[in-house]
Parts: structure tokens; C-alpha cells; sequence
């Protein structure tokens, strides 16, 4: 039997990594009044066996070159209310513009238009895994994202940081879930699966939430 007068061991230390863009286009835009997501919350229900440490927050703010941007400014006010939980971390990346030519052929005159790309998440996803794996910050590491390009630093954790647990959660909805594959990371030993989505509606932002003092945030009706 178990020594009652002994603590329990710790728990480990679970860092979370979440590709926003990601997992928008794979949930949120086809659930809008689940975008104000309070994702600390949702993350320490989802791990309750691991202490969440850290929630790191990667986007990019939306239509940087225009002077007025409904959208952006509502992402700007959830970013503003993601910022006042302690254990989350925005890590911003950025939009530009990227010349494309349309190829349809009906267009003879071969016109040209811009189109936003986001650029620096991955690279900083990477970044992040690699140091925390380094400087031994965390025993567990949960990443959100179906995007295959973080496949060669997940491999690099796993193979110099073995002691590190791995889970990746792919941002999916229940009718597209055959449609991604996670082979390669099954092949490296790293659980990959879809992101648990049922708890999500317990966890949304409350209608207007304080940030300090008199300070506080409403939700757009968008995401209502």
C-alpha cells in the first residue's frame, strides 16, 4: 500500500505549442463562436496529469497594410485578452504580400495580384522546440498543428531528447479527420492525434472579460 504520509511525485512539466493560423483554418472558421478561446484553460483541463507551464501563442496579425481592418482589429482585442493569462506567451510572426499570377485559362492577359502569406511561424515553432528541449525547460512537449513542416524538429527533439515526451494534436474537425495522415511521425515514436474538440465550448472567453484594473475586453459579436 501507498505511504500516506508521502507527496506525490511531480507531475511533469507540459509546454504547449500552438500554431494559430493552423488551427484556425482547420476549426475555427468552420466554428466561429468558438474562436475566443481561453486556450490556457482548455489546456490544463486537456493535460490534467502534466503541469501546463507554458502556452506559446504563435500568429501574425492579419491585414497589416491596410488603414482600417475590422478583421484585424478584432484579432488584436483577443490577442488582447489572451495576453492577460500568466502562462500564455504571444510569439508574433508576420504577413506579406506575395505577387501571384493567375494561371485559370480563361485569363489570357495573365494578371497579377497579391496575396498575403504568413511567414516566420514554423521557423519559430521550431526555434522554440529546440531551445526548450536544450535549456531543459519542460518534460513534455504539446504541439497543435497538422502543418508537416515541423516534422524535422519534432524528429530532432525525439532523437537528442528522448527523455522529453511528444504529443501532437492535428487542429481537425470529426468528418475530415481521414483525410490526415500522420505517418511520419508514428514511424519517429510520437503520438500524433486529433485535437480533442468537445470540451472547447466550456472553455470560450466570457462576453466582456476584465484585463486590469477598470480595463476590460468584449468579445465581437463575430465570435459570439
Amino acid at each position: 500500500m501507498p505511504d500516506p504520509t508521502q507527496s506525490p511525485p511531480p507531475k511533469k512539466r507540459c509546454t504547449i505549442y500552438v500554431d494559430a493560423f493552423n488551427w484556425y483554418f482547420g476549426v475555427f472558421q468552420h466554428r466561429p463562436a468558438w474562436k475566443w478561446l481561453n486556450v490556457q484553460s482548455f489546456f490544463e483541463a486537456l493535460r490534467l496529469d502534466e503541469d501546463v507551464v507554458a502556452v506559446k501563442f504563435f500568429t501574425a496579425l492579419v491585414e497589416p497594410q491596410k488603414h482600417v481592418s475590422p478583421k484585424r482589429d478584432r484579432h488584436k482585442r483577443y490577442l488582447k485578452a489572451l495576453g492577460t493569462l500568466p502562462k500564455v506567451k504571444i510569439i508574433l510572426g508576420k504577413y506579406q504580400e506575395r505577387t501571384v499570377t493567375c494561371q485559370a485559362r480563361e485569363c489570357m492577359r495573365r494578371l497579377e495580384y497579391q496575396v498575403p502569406e504568413e511567414k516566420k511561424t514554423d521557423v519559430n515553432i521550431a526555434v522554440n522546440l529546440l531551445e526548450d528541449a536544450v535549456r531543459a525547460l519542460t518534460d513534455s512537449m504539446v504541439i497543435v498543428s497538422g502543418d508537416s513542416d515541423l516534422e524535422p524538429a519534432v524528429e530532432w527533439v525525439r532523437r537528442n531528447h528522448p527523455h522529453i515526451k511528444i504529443t501532437v494534436y492535428i487542429p481537425v474537425l470529426e468528418d475530415e479527420r481521414h483525410q490526415r495522415r500522420n505517418d511520419n511521425y508514428h514511424r519517429m515514436g510520437v503520438t500524433c492525434k486529433p485535437l480533442p474538440l468537445a470540451d472547447i465550448p466550456r472553455h470560450v472567453f466570457p462576453a466582456t472579460g476584465r484585463v486590469s484594473g477598470n480595463d476590460t475586453v468584449t468579445r465581437p459579436a463575430e465570435a459570439a
